[in-house]
């Protein structure tokens, strides 16, 4: 069946903002972009799109957010010289395996606090939110598959 125009752009919406939405990201807006009828290459492109711009908003938002007394005195109590070592050492790795369990939010709030190199912090994230997507929806699938 061939959905209209407006119908694939609010199915569209609808998968790219449960990406962006904080509390649902990758594991609950591929199963519902799935559920909402879009096909495999929809999917995967508005679920990862939605979850991966909120770290380019916290991108060249995060100097704005900075102005905020409050949440800069907080981020500046987390950062450690120790975990600032750390995550020099392993941050690509720690973005790339950890983003999808603490959340883009929450991530791309933290690297930047910790002054990962902004490329670094943007292909990781694109690469594991895509990755995580695509495991998802082939989880879907094959378990669709197996269940006939």
């Amino acid at each position: 069946m061939m959905m209209g125009a407006f119908d694939y752009a609010a199915r569209a919406f609808t998968a790219w903002f449960t990406g962006f939405f904080p509390l649902a990201e990758i594991y609950v807006a591929v199963p519902a972009a799935v559920a909402i009828g879009l096909d495999d290459l929809s999917v995967l492109f508005w679920t990862v799109t939605g979850n991966f711009t909120p770290i380019v908003l916290i991108h060249y938002g995060y100097e704005a957010m900075m102005k905020n007394e409050r949440l800069r005195g907080w981020l500046q109590k987390l950062v450690s010289e120790k975990v600032k070592t750390q995550f020099d050492r392993w941050g690509t790795w720690f973005v790339l395996l950890v983003t999808p369990w603490t959340g883009v939010w929450v991530m791309g709030v933290t690297a930047k606090a910790l002054g990962i190199p902004a490329g670094r912090l943007m292909w990781a994230s694109l690469v594991s939110i895509t990755v995580y997507a695509a495991v998802i929806l082939w989880g879907l699938r094959a378990g669709a598959a197996a269940l006939g």
